[in-house]
């Protein structure tokens, strides 16, 4: 039985690499040798088992387990935005009561602002939860 197994276009690849490297060492013979043999050749050369490329149970487990890792990288980053969103919100927030002045009317006008503020952000935060809840269920 064979040490290794291969695809046929690993025991290819595998191939031109012995090439270039006979060739870096200067061993011209050795890389025109195999230079010319088919993949199969350098296999049968090497004791290589050929195996078929259809893609293993676990090669579709990785790509599921990326394309998984790609939703959460996408929520992440709407997340982030949304942070960024939130903290402009809060330093709008901060400007309004710093200059919010010291009579009861202005006090008054700036914490109507600051809850109009709260208001506008809010709303999209609920929507946020709500699609969070159903990111969790699917993974």
């Amino acid at each position: 039985m064979a040490s290794k197994r291969m695809t046929l276009d690993q025991a290819d690849s595998a191939r031109r690499r012995a090439v270039t490297m006979l060739e870096n060492f200067g061993d011209e013979a050795g890389a025109a040798e195999f230079d010319a043999m088919t993949p199969e050749e350098y296999a049968d050369h090497k004791g290589i088992e050929l195996v078929n490329a259809n893609p293993s149970h676990r090669t579709r487990a990785t790509r599921a387990r990326q394309h998984s890792k790609s939703r959460r990288r996408v929520r992440d980053m709407a997340k982030s935005k949304r942070v960024e969103e939130l903290e402009d919100t809060i330093s709008d927030i901060y400007e309004t009561y710093q200059n919010s002045g010291e009579t009861r009317a202005a006090m008054t006008e700036a914490l109507e602002q600051i809850g109009t503020l709260c208001t506008e952000a809010m709303p999209s935060l609920e929507d946020e939860d709500e699609g969070d809840g159903d990111e969790e269920e699917d993974e």
